[in-house]
């Protein structure tokens, strides 16, 4: 039997009609193991982080709390019969947990926020949310089991931004989760946390952007791992239809991606596309686990995006854009040939932690670019100046820029180059910088950032069978 491991976002559990919905999805799938993934209610996760840097002032952390208790007793009250069983079950658990977090933020004010108390503030709204869920598939008499994941994902200590040690994952999956999921004579949906997993010395940490549908995928990665049943899918429920060839801001009618392999989505997810996180993409590749985007309100609905090893390579699968970019040029007419110049560079990007996102060097090495976020612009160029060897030989120069994102194997032909840059030229948008690796299937343009919807607008115009054709 196919085993289905699906993804519910804050978004999906706001209200009973949303709850109706997950009741709806589970009718549909019910020939399917199913493993339910549940994300904190929408906003609940800042909200507990903005009580966690505010402690100091005791009225606002009480309206805080006040708050964070209200979201969810008002879940509570619509989808639970009052007075009901579980019902009083919910109501005990939240009062436990807030009474935990009390306790908690008591620690922080006492001695600091240390990066793993961010991490177990952040994980209480999963916890929350996830056991609401478990309780109204209960009450709705469709067996069901909670399981928190800082029992199951085991991390490294990167606190915040947490990376899966598989092995010991796959030994936990092997001992909590086959058993449930094998078992012949039981049908039950397990219903973990999202975006917690905890270190090897028990402390909880948080997977970073991205980290429920990170949750999703790492599950079902250790599933095939260590299971017996391979037929194995991930699918994240959300407000829209699946991936879109191009941001609508930038072209409101754009056409639904449908197929495209792990390679392009990962570009397609890195460079803009916040749906979804390419770290996610990194645990299913493997065992090429297919990945379903679905509209949350259209369970029915047949057109959603579908990431697997299959694609249609003729066509360009989407534009994404970096809005907020900035170029930073490295100049020395005096150290042509010298080596070691790039990794000086990137030595010094790295001690500040910043991160580089596209390189591109003149033949004689006179001079090199660099994209970075905008945000860490002065930072970057403090870093340069106050290294000593470049302070002495070099000059630099930085332009707040756009990049814009092209993907699909398409790019690689040398017509559909020219046709890309005919375009740009009937608007006049100048270039800066481009980048392609000889094997890669994006290319990245630098263009003047007031030109980005521009750019945007006449490439889709005249490349627009290409998209059309593909979806």
């Amino acid at each position: 039997m196919p085993i289905i491991v699906m993804k519910f976002g804050g978004s999906c559990l706001i209200d009973e009609n949303a709850f109706n919905k997950i009741l709806n999805i589970t009718r549909i799938y019910k020939n399917e193991k199913k493993i339910y993934v549940a994300s904190a209610l929408s906003g609940i996760t800042d909200l507990l982080l903005k009580t966690a840097y505010s402690l100091e002032n005791d009225k606002d952390t009480d309206k805080n709390m006040a708050l964070i208790e209200k979201r969810h007793i008002d879940i509570i009250e619509q989808v639970f019969i009052e007075e009901s069983e579980h019902s009083f079950k919910v109501r005990d658990w939240v009062d436990n947990k807030l009474s935990e977090l009390e306790d908690t933020f008591a620690d922080i004010k006492e001695f600091g926020l240390e990066p793993y108390y961010k991490d177990y503030i952040m994980s209480f709204g999963e916890i929350l949310s996830t056991y609401i869920l478990n309780q109204y598939l209960l009450s709705n008499e469709i067996n069901s089991v909670f399981i928190p994941t800082n029992k199951l994902i085991i991390t490294n200590n990167e606190f915040n931004n947490a990376y899966p040690l598989y092995d010991l994952t796959n030994a936990r999956t092997k001992k909590f989760l086959i058993p449930l999921l094998e078992n012949p004579n039981k049908d039950i949906i397990i219903c973990l946390t999202g975006f917690i997993g905890r270190n090897k010395i028990g402390y909880i940490t948080t997977l970073g952007r991205g980290g429920s549908d990170y949750t999703a995928t790492i599950i079902a990665r250790s599933l095939y791992d260590v299971g017996n049943d391979k037929d194995i899918k991930v699918i994240l429920w959300k407000k829209v239809d699946g991936l879109l060839a191009i941001n609508p801001k930038y072209v409101p009618r754009s056409s639904l991606i449908k197929n495209l392999n792990y390679d392009e989505a990962k570009h397609i997810a890195n460079f803009g596309a916040k749906i979804l996180h390419p770290k996610c993409l990194e645990a299913i590749e493997k065992h090429k686990i297919p990945l379903e985007i679905r509209n949350f309100e259209k369970p029915l609905e047949q057109n959603f995006t579908e990431i697997s090893e299959l694609s249609d390579k003729q066509y360009i699968k989407g534009i994404s854009a970096v809005e907020y970019a900035t170029i930073v040029t490295v100049i020395s007419g005096s150290m042509v040939d010298v080596p070691g110049v790039l990794a000086k560079i990137f030595k010094a990007m790295s001690k500040n932690k910043i991160s580089v996102s596209l390189v591109a060097q003149s033949s004689s090495e006179i001079s090199t670019s660099f994209i970075i976020k905008e945000d860490d612009r002065d930072k970057a160029i403090n870093a340069l100046e106050n290294e000593k060897y470049f302070s002495e030989f070099f000059h630099f120069k930085w332009e707040n820029v756009a990049v814009i994102n092209i993907t699909g194997l398409k790019i690689l032909e040398t017509k559909t180059k020219a046709e890309i840059f005919n375009a740009l030229d009937k608007k006049n948008i100048i270039v800066k910088a481009i980048s392609q690796s000889h094997d890669e299937l994006n290319l990245s343009i630098v263009i003047v950032r007031d030109q980005l919807v521009d750019a945007i607008n006449i490439i889709h115009e005249d490349l627009y069978n290409e998209f059309e054709d593909s979806n």
